[in-house]
Order: structure tokens, then C-alpha cells, then sequence
């Protein structure tokens, strides 16, 4: 009877662990300062407004609030993308697996991005340029969700085993 060896992954050691949260904790920082009045609607449409009108010419004020919402609303799905594909990465190194995905890594970094995003609707209860929205939650998750499908996508197909006549 043939006895099969699992070979275990060592953990790696405890300066690489907290090296690997480094960016993700610095992404949190970012979009902390990202919640506060700077980054307000009426700060960020004057400096867009400016842009447009440098680049393109004149615009109409119904154009321009469209098009400052599509920048807002795209911003709050790439910044929480962004950080679900930052924790995923810090969960990996702390939590070693031999696959190249695994559900636990994407689960954890998706309720990592749910906990800031909904803590930054939470602060902006408390910043009188900014409101809570929960609308922007779900795109925050709906930006993470799309990063943690393509990291799964990608990274379970080069791994896998390769079928006979593959």
C-alpha cells in the first residue's frame, strides 16, 4: 500500500507576514484621506472642471455633472478594486496554500474591502462636505468582486491540472 507524503509549505516568517500587509495598510490610509473634505464632490469638480475645460473646451453644466459622477462613481470601484487585489496578496503571504487561488484568500480580502468601505461611509456621516451612501458600498464591493473574479480566473487556470487531450 502506497502512503502519499503531503508536503507541508512552511509559514513564512513573521517580518515577510507584516511586510506583506505594508501595502494594503497603506491603501487603507489612502482611502482614509480620500474620505475627508479634500476629496469632497465640490472640491474634486472644480479641479475636473478645469481639466475638461483645458483639454476639450467649454462644456454644459448637465455634461459636466455627468461626467463628474462617472469619474466619482469609477474611482470608488478601482480604489476598492484595488485594495481587495492588496489584501488578497497580504492574505496569501500570511496564509500560505500550495494552490495558486484559494477561496479563503478572496473571501478574506472581500471582507477586508467591506469593512473599509463600509467604515468610510461611516466617517463621512461625520464630514459635513460628504454623506453616507450605500449605493457606493455595493460599487466598492462590486469593484472588488470584479478584481477577486479575475484573480481567481486567472490564476486557478494557469495553475490547474491539465486534462488528457488538453
Amino acid at each position: 500500500m502506497a502512503t502519499i507524503a503531503i508536503q507541508k509549505i512552511p509559514p513564512p516568517p513573521f517580518k515577510k507576514k507584516l511586510l506583506a500587509w505594508l501595502p494594503t495598510v497603506i491603501w487603507l490610509g489612502m482611502i482614509a484621506f480620500f474620505s475627508t473634505d479634500t476629496f469632497s464632490a465640490e472640491h474634486t469638480g472644480s479641479i475636473l472642471e478645469k481639466i475638461i475645460r483645458a483639454l476639450y473646451g467649454p462644456i454644459s453644466p448637465a455634461h459636466f455633472e455627468m461626467l463628474h459622477v462617472f469619474v466619482r462613481k469609477t474611482a470608488h470601484f478601482t480604489v476598492y478594486g484595488f485594495l481587495s487585489l492588496l489584501a488578497y496578496y497580504s492574505w496569501r503571504t500570511t496564509l500560505p496554500r500550495r494552490a495558486g487561488w484559494t477561496f479563503i484568500w478572496s473571501l478574506l480580502a472581500l471582507l477586508i474591502t467591506l469593512l473599509a468601505a463600509s467604515g468610510d461611509e461611516f466617517h463621512q456621516m461625520f464630514v459635513p462636505s460628504r454623506g453616507p451612501s450605500v449605493r457606493d458600498v455595493q460599487l466598492d464591493m462590486m469593484g472588488a468582486m470584479f478584481v477577486q473574479v479575475l484573480l481567481a480566473t486567472f490564476t486557478w487556470r494557469r495553475h490547474a491540472p491539465k486534462l488528457p487531450g488538453d
